[in-house]
């Protein structure tokens, strides 16, 4: 009987370590788990973001513009990310099929910010869908959970910065700045009316040396007329 009592013991102490470190796995792979922020801010000019934003995957503490100011974040910009694998024997990528696969969409709040968490190790596409606000949306970008630094750890939790910029009142794909200018055209077309109505002087009214020749030819003929009278009256 205490032999017995012994080996329940020693079992119940198993399976408690065995429901211990279930436990303490499970809690660890959830840790684990990565997740990628994608930041949009309200672009004129991406140049300006060259220099400043972070191309490593880290977060970029403040973004400013020319002038120094903040950006502001664009809300309502729509981003998918797809988990990938890549195809061997060419730099293309498929999307995962099966239990594996992962696809979801996730829309800028009011920071400007579409967040992915929980998302397993491994290789993501992410796209930028087109906006009315967007005047070209950013190429597809294929990144690596988690995302390997050159020093230090790999990060598990990456910051995606996109550089597509938005339409403003000059941008050329405005519908604003189709507009004909009506006042514009109208105007050139009277300057260009009036000036076929003009008479062009230098050429309608005859040269100077036109002129002398008509002359000439009168005087000739008075003379030959004053001739001819003379001859007759000599006749008579």
């Amino acid at each position: 009987m205490k032999r017995f009592l012994i080996t329940a013991f020693s079992l119940l102490l198993m399976l408690g370590g065995l429901i211990a470190g279930t436990t303490r796995s499970i809690a660890a792979e959830e840790a684990e788990g990565y997740s990628i922020s994608v930041i949009k801010y309200k672009l004129e000019d991406p140049e300006i973001l060259t220099n400043q934003l972070p191309l490593d995957g880290t977060k970029a503490e403040a973004v400013k513009d020319a002038k120094g100011n903040q950006l502001a974040p664009l809300a309502g910009i729509t981003y998918e990310v797809t988990r990938v694998s890549p195809v061997q024997g060419t730099n293309t990528f498929e999307d995962i099929i099966g239990d594996d696969a992962y696809s979801t969409t996730v829309t800028t709040d009011a920071t400007g910010t579409a967040y992915f968490p929980g998302l397993a190790q491994g290789m993501y596409r992410v796209v930028e869908k087109e906006h009315e606000q967007l005047r070209e949306t950013m190429e597809p970008v294929i990144l690596e959970l988690p995302l390997p630094q050159r020093t230090g750890e790999a990060l598990s939790e990456v910051y995606l910065y996109p550089k597509s910029g938005v339409k403003t009142a000059a941008d050329p794909t405005n519908p604003k700045k189709d507009l004909p200018n009506t006042a514009g055209t109208t105007t050139n077309a009277a300057s260009a009316a009036n000036k076929e109505r003009l008479p062009q002087t230098s050429g309608t009214i005859g040269s100077y040396h036109s002129l002398l020749l008509v002359l000439s030819f009168i005087l000739i003929m008075a003379l030959i007329g004053f001739r001819v009278m003379k001859t007759k009256k000599f006749d008579f």
